[in-house]
């Protein structure tokens, strides 16, 4: 049984039981000494859940070695209860011992013992995760567009937004009501890209219908114009901006909807990659294709057309019918 580490009153970051106040205060300056809010939310989620480790063991982690560091690995695997790939475990243990080179700095510890950790070797030139295939790809919007219950508007609009995109989960929930506008006769979304840089994102037609109806939607049930609406793009039926929890709760359950177990928010944004490579896009185009609106290669080519909502049937069998 895995033990939770307790929760510091009055923060947001999950502590081992009798950890020293001092220590927990390095641990924060050391997560704002990333200027990335990505980052540091990432880093938080890794040192946490070594924080799970150290708990469930007994380990003081002020105490810990490279062989805990092994051992971290083999427990990291048992809680996924699949192997994890190597760039993710890489993630891991690198930012636990990103931790320690810091509290080394601060005279805390006399050395960081956790870096000797063995580490699986990465092929920076394959990636990890595997886009959809068309029809995959088809079957998740399928089921994304005949969602159920109140927020089924809200699942089309943000599985769309994704893959049609390629646009990070981050990226996504981060965009206000105001950054969507229309330019050169399609629907945009203004977004902070990687790196802080703003950009321009062509939204293809099926994907802005089904934004258009979700925003609409919303302003109905607010009783208010879609003018008058503000906040979020992506919200909770309470008016709460969606974390990234709720949106790979929300991809999971659609992909199980589609009869793909463990989809994640990424592999949407890799069939995005995907679909335009196998239409013989060259990489270059790739990383530009989202953001050109002059591009006809996004309507054409990563355009996957809406599925009535009076159909019938799996999506394969739409294909299959002609339609």
């Amino acid at each position: 049984m895995t033990v939770e580490p307790a929760p510091h009153a009055g923060d947001d970051l999950a502590c081992p039981p009798g950890m020293h106040g001092s220590v927990r205060d390095l641990t924060k300056a050391w997560l704002l000494s990333y200027n990335s809010p990505n980052t540091r939310d990432a880093y938080r989620r890794e040192i946490e859940r070594w924080f799970c480790f150290c708990a469930e063991i007994g380990l003081d982690p002020l105490q810990a070695r490279k062989s805990h560091g092994d051992v971290y690995q083999q427990w990291l695997e048992l809680q996924a209860g699949r192997p994890i790939p190597p760039q993710t475990m890489n993630l891991r243990i690198s930012a636990v011992s990103s931790w320690y080179d810091y509290l080394f700095g601060e005279d805390v510890i006399d050395a960081n013992r956790f870096k000797g950790t063995r580490r699986p070797k990465v092929n920076r030139r394959r990636s990890e995760t595997a886009g959809l295939t068309r029809a995959e790809a088809r079957d998740v919007l399928y089921a994304a567009d005949h969602d159920h219950g109140r927020e089924r508007l809200r699942t089309a609009a943000l599985i769309r937004l994704l893959m049609e995109t390629g646009v990070r989960v981050t990226e996504g929930l981060a965009a206000q009501l105001p950054d969507l506008g229309h330019e050169r006769g399609h629907r945009t979304l203004r977004i902070v890209g990687k790196g802080d840089k703003p950009q321009t994102r062509k939204i293809p037609p099926a994907a802005a219908h089904a934004i258009d109806a979700y925003v609409t939607h919303r302003a109905e049930r607010a009783g208010i114009t879609v003018e008058e609406l503000t906040g979020p793009l992506f919200v909770s039926a309470s008016g709460r901006r969606l974390d990234r929890k709720d949106v790979y709760d929300l991809v999971e359950r659609i992909g199980r909807q589609a009869g793909i177990t463990g989809l994640h928010p990424h592999q949407l944004r890799r069939t995005f990659a995907t679909l335009a490579e196998e239409a013989g896009v060259d990489p270059e185009a790739r990383r530009d294709l989202a953001v050109r609106l002059d591009s006809p290669t996004v309507g054409g080519v990563m355009l996957l057309p809406a599925v009535p909502a009076s159909g019938a049937g799996s999506s394969r069998q739409h294909q299959e019918s002609g339609a």
